[in-house]
């Protein structure tokens, strides 16, 4: 979410919009891309996907600032954001990262890579992010999806509190 915060002065209100949408709902570009106003139900603040990369229809929760954003948002194109192909989206980001002093993640990485990562940092198993994800193997969200920092010291932190606490409780 700090990425957000850090390019959101830095790209234009579509862009940040487009960000917005991947980022928390974890939805792939092509998918975003291509939203008509009529696959968007604000009051709802749902999103209708009419096929994804599986084959399967889907539906995204649109968060609240991405909501209030939407309502002012001209479509351009026929689409919400604005984008008429996917090729136009890597510039902006790219930029505005560099104005910002960020490294530049492919749109990928903000959506649906912090997707699986933050629900993974909140003891989420990987089935239970798969089947909120849409992802069809927990393998997949395992082996592509999760990042973990600094996954050593985390450990040893956890271990250290649980044998320090029942070391208190002992003596």
């Amino acid at each position: 979410m700090e990425y957000l915060v850090a390019l959101e002065p830095h790209v234009p209100i579509n862009m940040f919009a487009l960000l917005l949408f991947l980022n928390p709902t974890w939805r792939r570009v092509s998918e975003a891309i291509n939203f008509r106003t009529s696959d968007v139900d604000l009051n709802a603040a749902i999103a209708s996907i009419e096929k994804t990369k599986n084959g399967d229809s889907a539906e995204a929760s649109l968060v609240p600032m991405l909501v209030d954003i939407l309502r002012d948002l001209p479509s351009r194109h026929g689409r919400v954001f604005g984008y008429a192909d996917r090729s136009f989206i890597y510039e902006p980001p790219k930029r505005a990262c560099s104005n910002a002093g960020v490294k530049y993640l492919a749109t990928h990485q903000p959506g649906r890579h912090s997707f699986a990562t933050s629900l993974g940092n909140q003891q989420w198993t990987s089935k239970a992010i798969a089947d909120a994800g849409g992802w069809k193997s927990p393998r997949l969200v395992d082996e592509t999806y999760i990042h973990t920092n600094e996954p050593a010291k985390k450990a040893a932190e956890l271990i250290g509190k649980k044998l320090a606490k029942k070391l208190a409780v002992n003596f």
